[in-house]
């Protein structure tokens, strides 16, 4: 939500519904018991108060936070000396029609203002959970989400680091026939090298040194739900093989076992990498990834989806202002520099920027706020995209610097040493002070 430093009464003639066709309002509060009927005839007291006539619970409520009712022409609501203010549309106001469409915010909370008819119509389609995003090319992507829900094939997920593909996976799990079955995620570039076999298929006690007792693998975890298996291109190639042999068969051998189990799961799986690429020079098994990609869905960056970007930061200011137990609001001038900036690391990137500048700021948050580094290159700079700032300080300060700022991109030392085309050891005796 953004907002203006002060409120301001809006002085626009209602296009309020014309009474003769049987047409009103309603507040959509996103509950299940459905919209609250907004009467003409009967003014609404609206605040965290029990007795308040509209009973909020949420701690950026006042008490008595504003009144709503008819004035002869429409619809108007009315701040009553709120601390957190009310807002329509991401404007401040003391007073201001309310016509369908309208946002209507309430400190942090929020809700929206619809029409309501004699023949009620079917609510919209929602967004799964968590997905926020209303352009083309985002609803394009759902709606291959849904259509491949119902299926029983393996979907390959690919998109940048940040665009979701978690929430993606977890889209086709919810909305498909294995919704009510369990949801394991596996992160393949986070497991150590020597533990991938234990963690995906389990192993028995005493299977090798350490394993005091037995452990039950992710394929079995998952069995009659969906295993996610994210950046499935760190996979180490000696085990793409025994992978391959547990999707053909779907039996599962823990580690020092000898008693096949029988799983039922659907695979989804995930990559940043170019994964054509690594087939073709042999880094990925070319039946495996046959196997994986039976159905493919492409997440989009924000590069490709700009106008989500302040639905996103007003998505994530209410998250944000629930958490801090105040409200989280934007400016106008926000809005407009985030949708013009580039975010190479997508949505996390701009979660994190908004999280960083409202635990800082009480008051409104504007561009200097939001991006104190300053402007970045827009969206559509042309350019490469993995260029690096150098820091400044002796060569061994710099060469450090450089690393760890490499090891931070590339989420982990493993991924920055191949990266960079150097053994594991060698990057962590880089980055020892001593060796700097």
């Amino acid at each position: 939500m953004h907002a203006s430093s002060e409120a301001i009464t809006l002085h626009l003639h209602p296009r309020h519904p014309d009474p003769a066709r049987g047409l009103a309002l309603a507040l959509d509060l996103d509950r299940a018991s459905g919209p609250v009927v907004l009467d003409p005839a009967r003014l609404i007291l609206v605040g965290s108060a029990r007795s308040a006539d509209l009973r909020i619970d949420d701690p950026t409520v006042s008490a008595r936070h504003a009144r709503i009712g008819g004035d002869g022409h429409g619809i108007m609501v009315e701040d009553l000396g709120s601390t957190n203010g009310t807002y329509v549309d991401g404007v401040r106001v003391q007073r201001a029609w309310l016509t369908p469409g309208v946002r209507l915010g309430l400190g942090g909370f929020r809700a929206t203002v619809v029409a309501r008819d004699a023949s009620p119509r079917p609510r919209e389609r929602v967004n799964p959970s968590g997905m926020i995003g209303s352009s083309p090319v985002f609803q394009d992507m759902l709606a291959r989400l849904r259509k491949f829900a119902g299926l029983g094939q393996a979907v390959l997920l690919r998109g940048e680091t940040g665009t979701g593909k978690e929430l993606a996976a977890r889209a086709l799990h919810g909305e498909g026939p294995r919704a009510g079955g369990p949801f394991v995620a596996v992160n393949c570039g986070a497991i150590p090298e020597g533990l991938f076999e234990s963690e995906l298929f389990g192993h028995v006690r005493g299977a090798f040194t350490g394993a005091a007792r037995a452990h039950v693998g992710a394929f079995v975890r998952a069995h009659r739900g969906t295993l996610f298996l994210d950046e499935i291109a760190e996979l180490p190639f000696p085990l793409q093989a025994k992978l391959l042999r547990v999707l053909e068969t779907r039996r599962v051998v823990p580690v020092g076992g000898e008693q096949e189990q029988a799983i039922d799961v659907r695979v989804v799986s995930a990559t940043h990498q170019p994964i054509e690429r690594l087939v073709a020079e042999g880094r990925f098994r070319c039946d495996l990834y046959h196997r994986l990609s039976v159905l493919a869905v492409d997440v989009p960056g924000l590069g490709e989806r700009p106008d989500d970007i302040p639905e996103l930061l007003s998505h994530f200011a209410a998250e944000l202002a629930a958490e801090f137990g105040r409200p989280v609001q934007l400016t106008d001038e926000a809005l407009r520099a985030a949708r013009g900036r580039r975010f190479p690391g997508n949505i996390r990137e701009l979660r994190n920027a908004l999280l960083r500048a409202a635990a800082v700021h009480d008051g409104p948050l504007g561009p200097r706020e939001l991006f104190p580094a300053g402007p970045s290159a827009p969206a559509s700079t042309a350019g490469p995209t993995d260029a690096l700032a150098v820091p400044r300080g002796t060569y061994a300060a710099m060469h450090r610097s450089l690393l760890e700022l490499v090891v931070r991109e590339a989420g982990s030392i493993r991924k920055a040493a191949a990266r960079l085309d150097v053994p594991r050891s060698t990057l962590c005796a880089w980055l020892k002070p001593e060796a700097a």
